[in-house]
């Protein structure tokens, strides 16, 4: 022990025999407070040295994970909501072990069902700019008291009813968005300009029209577009559709009865 002692004194001394040849105080300190922490170091137990090394290392690992999330831009949305959006990608991003920013943020707009395609672009370092194309929405139902949108494709996609919705039409009736873009067209190709706010599938055979202004119109089972391109013509001539009428009934082919109104 006396010998481990000497040694630790001559090297010491030694430090400090050197430490004088350094003019500049500032750098003599400094070197000798170096020279303390790397005698401190290899004067305890090598267990103890090893598993304070073992802490730091996994201290720099863990503060190395913790990358900085880049800040999101969004462009193109109407129903998509964007907050909702933003903190499921900001929460992936910063639970995943994956470096590759955008292929986590594609992985999670894939998975929303109103998006059809989307592109992402880094525009600098910390700013990732995203451009969303949604699906053609053409209408909004109630199936069990659970709310969805109707897109192009009659497919249906959960979605709360908000004010935003109010410009599409509901579709009413037992599986009613099934045939919600069938009716859509054939009122497109007729030419006739309604302005619904509602359809109504009676009976899984055939619709009702509900007009803004209170008008309903009611549909034959076959021949919808002759139709329809029929109530175009009567109501050229006869201006049907000006609400003095509460039911246009056109269920017996080519021919037409009204309700009027009563004041």
């Amino acid at each position: 022990m006396k010998k481990q002692n000497l040694r630790r004194f001559n090297i010491i001394y030694n430090i400090i025999k050197l430490s004088n040849q350094i003019k500049l105080t500032f750098f003599k300190i400094i070197f000798l407070i170096l020279v303390i922490l790397i005698f401190s170091i290899l004067a305890v137990k090598k267990e103890m040295f090893i598993n304070h090394f073992l802490n730091v290392k996994t201290f720099l690992l863990a503060s190395d994970d913790k990358k900085s999330i880049p800040k999101i831009l969004i462009e193109g949305n109407q129903y998509v909501n964007i907050n909702k959006l933003l903190l499921s990608i900001n929460k992936n991003l910063g639970n995943s072990k994956i470096n590759n920013d955008l292929h986590i943020i594609s992985d999670v707009l894939k998975q929303n069902q109103l998006i059809k395609k989307f592109i992402i672009k880094r525009s600098s370092k910390n700013i990732i700019l995203i451009k969303i194309e949604e699906k053609h929405i053409i209408g909004f139902t109630s199936i069990k008291s659970k709310d969805f949108l109707i897109d192009r494709k009659n497919n249906l996609i959960p979605f709360k009813l908000t004010p935003n919705l109010f410009h599409i039409p509901t579709f009413l009736g037992k599986n009613s968005n099934k045939n919600a873009n069938l009716i859509l067209r054939l009122i497109s190709e007729s030419e006739i300009n309604l302005n619904f706010n509602s359809f109504s599938f009676v009976n899984e055979r055939r619709w009702n029209i509900n007009l803004e202004n209170g008008v309903k119109i009611l549909l034959p089972e076959m021949k919808v577009l002759e139709t329809l391109v029929l109530l175009k013509k009567v109501d050229t001539e006869n201006n049907l559709l000006n609400g003095n009428f509460v039911e246009i009934d056109l269920r017996i082919n080519g021919k037409y009865f009204l309700k009027p109104k009563i004041n």
